[in-house]
């Protein structure tokens, strides 16, 4: 049975006034990644590896960074993505989909997905698609597309200050910038943390029983096993994960 096709025959109508749109590559089971799950839905539709595409592409190697400056773009030829697995980046010839002068990637965001929740930039297809409008002011469109999904609302609400800084940027540049100052106020707030646990060097304790030496073992490895990874480099997008 072709899950595809068929779904794609009898998806209803698109509620967004976005042309959405997808490069398949069939790496993922169609009855549970998202990106098939939008082409079901009616949200967006799937594009011949070879059909050309004159709106905005979302590619994991792209040199530019999405911004609102995008979004005359979008409104008039639509948004791309590639439906793929992010074990199967190799596979995908981004180079060939889309403009090259039209090729994006998303900025730092935080997945909200069950496969990747709170990771760094590992964000899905639906997940990706909807940034990229809610970052070119498309904010309707955004909420719509992540409206079949039960982690839409935490999506939103997990970025909700990344998406301010970025939506107000002017172009590239400015979302850069936005991106690095949020990256660098995340340190920051990574730093205080770690110094608010720490005990001061000569404090109240300093001259009491403390536990023996392996229950500070075991604080250091909660400490550790608590505090978020640090995040990837920002050029490592998320954008094409089932």
């Amino acid at each position: 049975q072709d899950l595809g096709r068929g779904a794609a025959a009898a998806a209803p109508p698109s509620p967004l006034a976005t042309r959405v749109c997808l490069w398949e590559f069939s790496q993922n089971d169609a009855r549970r990644d998202s990106g098939s799950k939008l082409v079901r839905q009616g949200l967006a539709r799937r594009l011949d590896a070879r059909a050309a595409f004159r709106g905005i592409v979302l590619a994991a190697d792209a040199a530019q960074i999405l911004s609102p400056a995008d979004a005359p773009v979008i409104a008039a030829q639509g948004l791309a993505g590639v439906n793929c697995s992010w074990r199967g980046l190799d596979a995908v010839p981004f180079g060939t989909l889309g403009r090259p002068e039209l090729r994006r990637r998303l900025p730092f965001l935080v997945a909200a997905n069950e496969v990747n929740y709170g990771k760094p930039l590992y964000l899905n297809t639906a997940e990706a698609l909807a940034a990229a409008l809610r970052i070119a002011g498309l904010t309707r469109d955004a909420e719509l597309l992540l409206a079949p999904f039960a982690s839409g609302e935490a999506f939103f609400a997990l970025n909700a200050d990344a998406f301010d800084a970025y939506a107000a940027a002017v172009d590239s540049d400015g979302v850069a910038a936005a991106e690095a100052r949020f990256l660098a106020d995340c340190e920051a707030a990574r730093a205080e943390a770690r110094a608010a646990r720490a005990v001061p060097a000569g404090g109240y304790l300093a001259d009491g029983d403390l536990p023996p030496a392996e229950s500070d073992d075991e604080a250091d490895d909660e400490e550790a096993a608590a505090e978020p990874p640090p995040p990837p480099p920002p050029d490592v997008s998320g954008l094409v994960l089932s």
